[in-house]
């Protein structure tokens, strides 16, 4: 399905989500419990007749589970529901209301949390075994409701299942109004680009988040292509007649490769000489480098530890400078 075919049916999911009867649902539904809220219900029923996707994959199990089930029901046996979660008893228990079996549609994967690098990040993460999924076909739709914030947070799970996805998997995130979940919205943004398109969707109790995968970036891809965005980034910015000066490990400015020149942080003949000593030292470093020409000065993600053990340096920047980049992958001041 192309984009703007996908964007209509969302479109006309939020239409017609008031429609859906949830009746059947007993106890109803609460709207400021930890499940899914009623509108939310609503909509990923609506979404599913619509859709008509082959394999869901949820993360975090539990009311939507049935939810999803009941919905993937009325499109037929094609379709078929992963449900994810690291809790036996929302991963299990919850699927037996009333003493009902597991449906037929549904495949539980227990899985625990565990903490995995994506690109240079350590996030948590569900320890997924694929030939635990429902389907070995890639997934259409993704419902993220889980991991919870104080056991990792929801981060992670969208770099995760991009070895599952394919183009224009459509991904929803519960609770998207929470600060948490907005910074991951933001995350996603920073360190995939063009890759994905995010979507805050109008109307939700607790929040709907939309996410569109254009191009999926397997986990092992990912430090390339946050490096590959920043190097572009810096590229459009940075004049090239500059002189910039890089912080931290000489590797990270040899291998971004801008075609100006280079003065790393700190600096003796030319080579880098370590992180700075102290907080004095820093500040008489930059005032050096400064004054041997450099107008920039770049702060990569690998040496994010930066902000928070030289904070006076930092503040020094703020006030000197000028911030002209600031996201989940560098930190640009330009320095004139």
């Amino acid at each position: 399905m192309e984009t703007k075919e996908l964007d209509g049916v969302v479109e006309q999911a939020l239409a017609q989500a008031g429609q859906v009867d949830l009746s059947w649902i007993q106890p109803p539904p609460e709207t400021d419990g930890w499940t899914l809220a009623p509108d939310a219900l609503r909509f990923i029923t609506k979404l599913v007749e619509l859709l008509k996707p082959r394999h869901i994959l949820e993360m975090g199990s539990g009311l939507s589970t049935r939810v999803l089930s009941h919905a993937a029901a009325t499109v037929g046996s094609d379709c078929v529901i992963s449900s994810v979660d690291h809790d036996p008893q929302y991963n299990w228990e919850s699927s037996r209301v009333a003493g009902a079996e597991v449906p037929a549609n549904v495949k539980f994967h227990l899985a625990p949390l565990v903490v995995r690098e994506f690109g240079g990040k350590l996030l948590g993460a569900y320890l997924i075994q694929p030939s635990k999924f429902a389907s070995p076909h890639p997934v259409d739709l993704v419902v993220i409701d889980g991991p919870p914030v104080n056991l990792g947070g929801r981060e992670g799970t969208l770099y995760q299942l991009m070895d599952y996805a394919q183009q224009a998997t459509l991904v929803l995130l519960d609770d998207s109004k929470r600060p948490e979940e907005k910074a991951a919205l933001q995350a996603w943004s920073d360190n995939l680009g063009d890759v994905i398109s995010v979507r805050q969707l109008p109307g939700f109790t607790k929040g709907m988040a939309a996410v569109v995968i254009h191009k999926p970036v397997q986990t092992k891809d990912q430090w390339a292509h946050r490096f590959s965005l920043t190097r572009r980034e810096l590229e459009g910015i940075v004049p090239r007649h500059e002189t910039v000066i890089i912080a931290g490990d000489d590797w990270w400015g040899q291998e971004l490769a801008l075609d100006r020149k280079v003065l790393p942080f700190t600096e003796r003949d030319g080579q880098y000489w370590g992180p700075p000593a102290d907080e004095t030292s820093a500040m008489s470093e930059l005032d050096r480098l400064k004054s041997l020409g450099g107008r920039s000065f770049i702060l990569g993600w690998p040496n994010f530890w930066w902000k928070t053990h030289y904070p006076a340096l930092m503040a020094r920047l703020g006030e000197d400078g000028r911030r002209v980049l600031d996201n989940d992958r560098v930190v640009l001041f330009d320095l004139r």
